[in-house]
């Protein structure tokens, strides 16, 4: 196959200090270099003209639902598909595919229909990178819209069998640290290299900082369905603020974290702060819901008929533009929370979320406005394809 030329590119690498002019080449569907705006490059390389716009490495969701929260074994892999095609609109070149708390047969059943999936299929668009199992083994004190009839404390014979089931493609689990059994989980979610989350917590800040001592590395959704920070009593809020052990990740939509939050957990956690899209897709049909009662979407996020938040609808390349109006993070900075950070988190920073010669050929095309204009997987363009190529 050809090498391929991206020409007179402005490279917003999550690495570098500022963005800057330059082309890539790709070969063989890896960055084979990085060469000056007017390079000729190969003689036989196709050459792509982008006149300027601004080209980032693909962005990499670690927290996307889509359809999943609304399981049937059969319907797994049709709605993977769909959040594959969905997502490379978008910009999002990766994503864990994101369970939600189930019984124990339903959620063993799901990930292994996810993990078969993931060996099985050639994807059109983004491809799942692992799967994070968000619960069942959460505080019922901070459920959220989470099925709180699911929620259980750690059997380790189920969340063996769980992990097994996987064949090493749970990258993340988030669990609260006061629930019975965390704390013999997080050694072995360590041993098996997979991210010990905190979340959907109501733990006082020593049950953090213990938790974070047997191996826990990161905060799903900061803020949200947490115990909050007070002065004197600090919660999971303040000790995912203050610890640089964790990393977090936030939901930067406008609604379920306020901006000036926003920008608080901007400068307190620094290069350790990630965004997330927390995106969850309703099934044709309209309402439904995934246990904790009927769910209904406004467009920006979706709720339960009480209120409570069950979900966003946001992609990262709206994180991204948000995350800038909102006065929290700086172009190559909120680049970086959606591609290097991430990457970083998974161990994965020499494969994806940046822009080093070598690295997976995944990248998005950006607009002045932040728009998405062409999504690149392995050298290939997968956005804008045929209208019927990319429908969903």
């Amino acid at each position: 196959m050809r090498p391929t030329l991206l020409a007179n590119a402005l490279l917003l690498d999550p690495e570098a200090a500022a963005p800057a002019p330059g082309s890539l080449l790709l070969e063989g569907g890896r960055i084979r270099a990085r060469l000056a705006p007017a390079a000729p490059g190969p003689a036989e390389a196709l050459r792509v003209e982008l006149g300027g716009a601004a080209v980032a490495p693909g962005f990499l969701d670690l927290h996307f639902h889509g359809e999943l929260a609304f399981p049937t074994l059969e319907g797994v892999a049709p709605a993977l598909a769909r959040a594959s095609r969905l997502l490379a609109r978008h910009g999002t070149t990766g994503f864990l595919a994101t369970t939600v708390t189930q019984g124990a047969g339903i959620l063993g059943g799901i990930v292994t229909r996810i993990a078969e999936a993931m060996t099985q299929t050639a994807w059109e668009g983004a491809q799942p990178m692992g799967i994070h199992l968000e619960g069942p083994w959460i505080s019922p004190q901070a459920a959220g819209a989470q099925p709180s009839a699911a929620i259980r404390p750690v059997d380790p014979a189920e969340a063996s069998e769980l992990l097994d089931r996987g064949h090493g493609l749970v990258r993340m689990v988030t669990c609260a640290p006061e629930v019975p059994g965390v704390d013999a989980l997080l050694p072995e979610l360590a041993h098996r290299e997979v991210v010990g989350a905190l979340g959907h917590s109501a733990a006082s800040a020593e049950q953090v900082s213990a938790a974070v001592e047997r191996g826990a590395r990161h905060v799903t959704h900061l803020f949200n369905a947490m115990s909050p920070l007070h002065h004197r009593a600090p919660g999971l809020v303040g000790v995912a603020l203050s610890d640089d052990r964790l990393s977090c990740d936030l939901i930067c939509d406008g609604v379920h974290v306020h901006p000036a939050a926003l920008r608080i957990a901007a400068r307190a956690k620094g290069e350790r702060l990630i965004l997330i899209s927390d995106r969850v897709d309703l099934p044709s049909g309209g309402a439904a819901g995934f246990g904790s009662g009927p769910l209904e979407s406004d467009g920006e996020v979706l709720r339960l008929p009480d209120g409570r938040l069950a979900g966003s609808c946001l992609t990262l390349d709206r994180a991204l533009v948000k995350a800038q109006r909102l006065g929290a993070l700086r172009l190559l900075e909120a680049v970086a929370a959606a591609t290097l950070r991430p990457a970083r988190l998974l161990g994965i920073e020499a494969e994806r979320g940046c822009l080093r010669p070598g690295a997976r050929a995944d990248l998005v095309v950006l607009a002045e406005d932040g728009a998405v204009r062409e999504t690149w997987i392995e050298g290939r363009r997968v956005h804008p394809a045929g209208a019927s190529d990319l429908a969903r």
